[in-house]
């Protein structure tokens, strides 16, 4: 069996050259399955609540006060947060009419291993009511506004809704 390896390489030159846009497209796209990613890949406490996850105001508080803190002269940081409506979720329902009466259901999946779960339709997160910002820079006019302004920025509350006070 004697192969001419020479045309067979200069073959795979013409194919690579007609061709090499589709195999980099398919190789990063393979890559890009390979990367672990969700909740596969490990999970980040750090982060805001997924929608899917249940909302703790007190770890928002945490976070917020965190965030918070590395404002430049705002030192140490105390927030809390009032809410005017706390977070629920609207499941799928399977509404079943005949003419007698008119059923619903909400909609069950089985998630593997015989356990079971609800389809959320969609997460709706609390609003807030208003909110407390103690902090040791809480006296100096700017590290005030840069606080407002922030804790604004990240609650949606307006100004007046939001009390920013120094720290005893």
């Amino acid at each position: 069996m004697g192969w001419d390896l020479s045309g067979l390489s200069e073959r795979g030159r013409q194919l690579w050259q007609r061709y090499k846009y589709v195999l980099l497209v398919v190789l990063a796209g393979v890559v890009l399955l390979l990367i672990p990613g969700g909740e596969a890949g490990g999970q980040n406490t750090d982060s805001l609540p997924r929608s899917d996850s249940h909302f703790d105001l007190e770890q928002v508080e945490r976070k917020l006060e965190r965030a918070l803190s590395q404002i430049s002269g705002a030192g140490e940081v105390t927030v809390v947060l009032t809410l005017k409506e706390g977070s629920r979720q609207i499941l799928a329902r399977d509404t079943q009419v005949s003419e007698s009466e008119q059923r619903a259901e909400t909609v069950v999946v089985s998630t593997g291993s015989g356990t079971q779960g609800t389809v959320p339709l969609q997460s709706i997160y609390p609003k807030y009511q208003g909110a407390l910002v103690v902090c040791t820079g809480g006296g100096d006019a700017r590290v005030k506004l840069e606080l407002l302004e922030a804790v604004r920025a990240l609650t949606g509350l307006s100004a007046e809704k939001i009390s920013v006070c120094k720290r005893q």
